[in-house]
């Protein structure tokens, strides 16, 4: 009967690597649950799709739209380089651009966000007032700062290396990564009391990834691979895909009425 029929949000990410969708409902007891998450690869993202999903789990048509920005944009920069400006959303017809399979696919967009941006909204579900968060994907990551109602981004991005093939090769490489990228990371944190270090995201290695990171800024770092943050059900998943979808289920969260 529609009138207990729970409120739904519908929220979408869109990074250099894979497309994830995430369905938020507000139950009869007022609690948040997830109703409905998938998992397009950036190649693999076709209109029928998303479409499918859409109507098999009868979401709703608009969505909030989480957009990464591409290696090109003005002010993301290489791991070995310094930021030289701030990234902003790209014009409108960029952006239509880079959603046309969610269009075609019969969606619309309510809201555009940039990560860093999302990410505000991931610290207020989870009661954070002070906090630096990093969402970190294969070959691009954002580091977004939260001070109180402030949030600030930086955004990088790297091309792909091929896997070790040695063991010592596979050791080794998270703590070159870390090197890297712990550079950007210093100072990433808001001065407020009881601020809080966050990390999640699409790589498939997050906790391994972030073990060197820790150890280079002495700091300890909590990985959101686990129950969804405001007390968000579990995806019965593993942790790699529970991590990936913090960003988009927040969204999706925080706009339940």
């Amino acid at each position: 009967m529609p009138w207990f029929r729970a409120a739904e949000q519908l929220a979408v990410e869109v990074s250099p690597s894979a497309w994830r969708a995430v369905a938020a409902a507000r139950t009869r007891e007022s609690t948040r649950q997830i109703k409905a998450w998938a998992h397009f690869t950036s190649e693999g993202a076709r209109a029928e799709d998303l479409r499918e999903f859409r109507v098999r789990e009868r979401l709703p048509f608009e969505a909030s739209v989480i957009l990464w920005p591409h290696a090109e944009d003005r002010g993301v920069c290489g791991l070995d380089e310094r930021p030289r400006s701030a990234v902003t959303l790209p014009k409108a017809r960029v952006i239509r651009e880079r959603l046309t399979a969610f269009v075609r696919g019969g969606g619309r967009a309510r809201d555009v966000l940039l990560p860093h941006e999302a990410a505000g909204r991931l610290a207020a579900l989870a009661g954070w007032t002070y906090a630096g968060v990093l969402l970190l994907e294969p070959n691009a990551a954002c580091i977004a700062v939260v001070d109180g109602d402030e949030v600030a981004g930086a955004y990088l991005s790297w091309s792909s290396v091929a896997s070790p093939s040695t063991e010592h090769g596979r050791l080794l490489a998270p703590y070159q990564f870390a090197a890297r990228l712990v550079p950007h990371l210093r100072g990433w944190s808001a001065n407020g009391a009881g601020a809080v270090l966050a990390v999640c995201g699409h790589h498939p290695d997050l906790r391994s990834a972030v073990v060197p990171i820790v150890e280079e800024l002495d700091q300890e770092i909590d990985v959101l691979d686990g129950a969804l943050v405001g007390g968000g059900t579990d995806l019965g998943a593993t942790g790699h895909e529970s991590a990936s979808y913090q960003l988009a289920w927040a969204v999706a969260a925080a706009g339940l009425r």
